[in-house]
């Protein structure tokens, strides 16, 4: 998929808004493939004064529709608009696959102003641009990539990090964002970040270094994974669907099932309960016919960690499916 000519942008920020920024600050980063500029600095992301091609800014949102009065969180799209709603959070729109405007609440607390703005805002952003966007962590191995999906503490963020350790680049945390428009299915590097349950962190401090605790609203631990992080995007070879289980088994998924999982666990499907676009359900059909998507079954033991990524790893390697 080609990308759109950098936006030429215009800003018209209002000074200190809600104490944030001012009228001429702007941060520039890099991140699934993208030059983006943004009105807050977002510390995820990886600097990079390139081309933008999004803009994140302050400015009024406006709604499609009405808000319902008792409503905590509303994602309405027309066209190439979308807006989202957080109650006691603020609001926003992503337009064209090119801009965010924020609307935060006054007083909101700065990180989780950063977390809306790369997570569920960009990933909407990124829907609109074409791709999709699934709720997994990505690593490279070898010249390929694969990617984890699975129900929040399935352990994504886990199994990247066993393969990381063992020598293996993360692509993405959390957001895999993939063009499957190609000759071949691709994943974009999100930013060299993963983000641990504490247990998880303990396992591998041995390993990883530059441990640091984010904000109060998460639990997690922030690790810095700098080695091997790629600078361009990476053949998808294959997706694993993260289970629970006594034993470490690998099956595949075909057909439906496997169309299924992959709507399922699609970032920005999981908030939206009434929009379903048939042209995002034909890419995941595509997608399962192009790369194999399995299902893992492991045992939730750190212990076993580092034989659970050996393994597969080997299945990786080997071109099994």
């Amino acid at each position: 998929m080609s990308l759109p000519m950098a936006v030429q942008a215009q800003w018209n920020l209002k000074a200190g808004l809600n104490g944030y920024g001012n009228e001429h600050t702007m941060y520039s980063y890099s991140a699934y493939g993208l030059g983006i500029r943004c009105a807050i600095p977002l510390p995820d992301l990886m600097a990079n004064d390139v081309p933008a091609d999004i803009v994140i800014r302050f400015g009024k949102a406006t709604p499609i529709s009405p808000i319902a009065s008792d409503a905590t969180f509303s994602l309405q799209f027309l066209e190439d608009r979308a807006f989202f709603f957080f109650r006691g959070l603020g609001s926003g729109e992503a337009i064209g696959g090119r801009e965010i405007i924020g609307e935060p609440d006054a007083g909101m607390d700065e990180e989780l102003v950063q977390f809306l703005a790369q997570g569920p805002a960009l990933s909407v952003l990124l829907y609109q641009r074409g791709y999709l966007t699934l709720h997994a962590s990505c690593v490279k191995i070898g010249n390929t990539a694969v990617a984890f999906m699975g129900d929040s503490g399935a352990g994504k963020s886990t199994m990247a990090a066993s393969l990381h350790v063992r020598g293996h680049g993360l692509v993405s945390d959390e957001l895999t964002v993939i063009n499957n428009s190609g000759s071949e299915p691709e994943a974009y590097p999100g930013y060299p970040g993963l983000h641990l349950l504490p247990d998880g962190a303990n396992h591998f401090r041995n390993h990883l270094k530059d441990l640091v605790r984010i904000g109060a609203h998460g639990q997690k631990v922030k690790v810095l994974a700098h080695s091997g992080f790629p600078r361009g995007p990476v053949p998808l070879v294959k997706i694993y669907l993260l289970s629970e289980g006594p034993h470490f088994q690998i099956s595949p998924l075909k057909g439906h099932r496997a169309a299924y999982e992959l709507v399922k666990y699609s970032y920005w499907i999981r908030l939206i309960h009434d929009f379903r676009p048939s042209s995002y359900f034909l890419q995941c059909a595509r997608l399962c016919a192009r790369i194999p998507i399995m299902k893992l079954a492991m045992p939730k033991v750190v212990s076993a960690l580092p034989e659970i990524a050996q393994m597969v790893e080997r299945d990786v390697l080997s071109g099994r499916n």
